[in-house]
Order: C-alpha cells, then sequence, then structure tokens
C-alpha cells in the first residue's frame, strides 16, 4: 500500500510548517509562481500572491493585493458555440468593444508565438476611473488563444503608469500557458456545499465493516471531531506540524488533518496562501492549485470561525489524484483538513468531500 505522506512529508513540513506564524513579518521575499490548472483545459503560471476568483458570467480574474488595478481576466468561449470560429474573429469583437470605451484607441496589433501557434494580440488605450475613483488612462491587451474546444480570450490592463512593470506577470501566464482537451469533470468544490447542519447530523448506518459505514472520530490532543469511513486507517504524528492521517487500505484515499500552533492570529486567507507558498506543493495530491473560486466551509460549530475551501490536485504512477482542503483558524491554531481521491473516482470523491465537509471543533449535534 503507497502511504501518500507518511516516511518523508512530515520532516518536509516540519521546518516549511513553522513558517506560518512569521508569514506576516516577512517584509520581502523572491517571486515564487504557483500553477493553476483550469476545467477548461488549460494551465499557467502566475506569482503566489496573486489571487483567483470567477466571476458570475464564469471568467478567471486574476488580481493581486499589492498591485492597484492590475487585472489578468481569462475569458473561456466554447468554439463549437462561438459566433466565429477563428480567433482572428474573436480579435476583431474584442477591438470593437475597445473602442467604445472612453477614449478607446488601438496601440498595436501583431502575433505572438503561444502554445506553438501564432496567437492575435492587440495592445489598446482608454480612460477609467481606477480604484482612486478618478477617470486616468489605462492601457489593455487583448489576446486569443485557440485551445481544442475552447477560445481563451486573455486579457491584462493597468494604470498607464504601471502597465510596464507589471506586463511581466502576463508575459509570464502566456509563456507557460500549456493547452489540452477539456475532459475533466466539473469539480463539485463549486457548488453550493450546503447548510451548517450537513456537518452536525449523525453519519449514515450502513452495513459494518463497509465503505459507507462512517464513523465520528474525536481528537481529543487538539479538539477536532471528523466522519469517515470505519474501513480508513488512522495514524496520529505528533511532530510539528501535527497530523492525523485516515487513508483507505487499498487505495490513494483519504483525508489528512493537519494542525499547525502559530505564534499570533492571523486570517484564514493568509494562513491558506502561506501553506500553498511553503508547503502544498511539497504533498503529490497539492502539486497543482485548480484556478476555481474558494469557497466556504459549511461552518465548525463555533460561531464567527469560518473556513475556506480550495481544490488542487497532482499525480502519483501516472494518475490523477485530486484533493479538496478546508482551511480553518481558530485563536492561534491552523487547521489544513484535505482529502484526495484518484480522479473519476466518483464515490471516493463523494466520501472525501463529506469527510472535509463534517470537519467541526466542537461536539457533533446528537
Amino acid at each position: 500500500m503507497y502511504h501518500p505522506v507518511k516516511a518523508t512529508l512530515a520532516r518536509l513540513l516540519m521546518t516549511a510548517c513553522l513558517l506560518v506564524a512569521a508569514a506576516q513579518s516577512v517584509t520581502a521575499q523572491e517571486t515564487t509562481f504557483r500553477t493553476y490548472q483550469d476545467v477548461a483545459g488549460f494551465t499557467c503560471e502566475f506569482p503566489s500572491d496573486w489571487s483567483f476568483d470567477q466571476a458570475k458570467n464564469s471568467d478567471r480574474i486574476f488580481t493581486s493585493a499589492n498591485i492597484r488595478d492590475a487585472t489578468i481576466i481569462i475569458q473561456v468561449i466554447d468554439r463549437q458555440k462561438a459566433e466565429g470560429q477563428t480567433a482572428a474573429f474573436q480579435l476583431e469583437a474584442l477591438k470593437a468593444q475597445l473602442l467604445q470605451a472612453p477614449d478607446g484607441r488601438i496601440l498595436n496589433e501583431g502575433t505572438a508565438p503561444i502554445s506553438e501557434q501564432q496567437a492575435p494580440y492587440l495592445i489598446a488605450s482608454y480612460t477609467i476611473a481606477g480604484s482612486t475613483g478618478k477617470p486616468g488612462p489605462f492601457r489593455h491587451i487583448q489576446m486569443v488563444v485557440t485551445a481544442p474546444q475552447v477560445f481563451l480570450l486573455m486579457s491584462y490592463s493597468a494604470p498607464d503608469a504601471s502597465f510596464d512593470t507589471h506586463m511581466r506577470v502576463f508575459q509570464n501566464c502566456s509563456a507557460t500557458l500549456s493547452l489540452e482537451a477539456a475532459d475533466m469533470p466539473t469539480p463539485t468544490v463549486a457548488e453550493d456545499p450546503g447548510s451548517a447542519e450537513t456537518s452536525t447530523a449523525e453519519p449514515d448506518i450502513a452495513a459494518p465493516g463497509s465503505e459507507d459505514t462512517l464513523i465520528w472520530r474525536h481528537n481529543s490532543d487538539r479538539g477536532f471531531w471528523i466522519t469517515v469511513p470505519s474501513i480508513w486507517s488512522e495514524a496520529i504524528d505528533d511532530a510539528e506540524p501535527y497530523s492525523v492521517d485516515m487513508q483507505h487500505p487499498e487505495r490513494v484515499e483519504g483525508v489528512i488533518v493537519f494542525v499547525v500552533d502559530m505564534d499570533q492570529t492571523t486570517t484564514v486567507k493568509d494562513y491558506a496562501d502561506t501553506w500553498e507558498q511553503y508547503v502544498a506543493d511539497k504533498i503529490f495530491f497539492m502539486n497543482d492549485r485548480l484556478a476555481l473560486p474558494e469557497t466556504a466551509h459549511p461552518g465548525v460549530g463555533l460561531k464567527d470561525v469560518a473556513g475556506i475551501m480550495r481544490q488542487y490536485q497532482g499525480e502519483v504512477n501516472g494518475a490523477t489524484v485530486r484533493s479538496l482542503a478546508a482551511y480553518v483558524i481558530n485563536k492561534k491554531r491552523g487547521f489544513t483538513v484535505v482529502g484526495y481521491h484518484f480522479l473519476g473516482d466518483h464515490k471516493g470523491e463523494k466520501r472525501i468531500r463529506d469527510a472535509v465537509m463534517s470537519f467541526r471543533l466542537v461536539p457533533p449535534a446528537g
């Protein structure tokens, strides 16, 4: 049986997770990049301090809290449903929209070698009100990349004064763009996780010894409860970070709860970002963060203690493993609850998702 983390990961994490407590005191560090993988069939790299969001119209939006008004947007257009069947046609439609903006004009047009194709692009300028509320000149680069099943309408915009400075982020995104068929199933993490009652309900009762027999496990050392299949093994590592590893006895499927004691309180988003920067890529099933909007955990039972959820994937022995992680902060303690399963195993996906959703910091009701 392959053991996902114990044996080697604990030692790797020992030093890395100690950095979480001091993350906010770091004033300068080298830029690190993380791979964002999208269910539409593309991957690209962004600086780890850039955040991802998904608009209601499904536009992928990347921004940085440290860079004012710089935005990268990737629109995904189904080629079979697109009005025009060429990248040039898509760019012309976007060009018309940009020319309608206040003071809109085209500064340059051309093609660039992106993902083994010559992708058409243009650079435009216009006047809009940024975060200051005062209208000012902006520049905008728009590129259209043809993927196997979709068009990617990739844009970068920023105030004219800082456009060139941060253009490198868009250039790196374009240079690292990798395309593949969009054959991955829609991840469930973006769905409505339901109400807090989902976590407090008693587990369903099934035949003893089956994968569907669910039990509550209580960890008294770190004060949490979680529901898992009864046949999953359980191993506790009290090193730093403290962890409880619960896994299927025959395949790559399970949940690991990592607990970090910190010197100061921090926001749950800062905790999640720091975990990704220092630790996530050490865990094979968290190597790549999927470009999906983070969602809220349904509740851990404590008032005003909320969690966020993100999704990742990696590979082991040539097989893709998907994972769902919940991050929770309570006082000076951080929890990372990550469930993993083989991609395509829908029953396994449901088991790990239910387990992550069930995580609580108070005794379950009933």
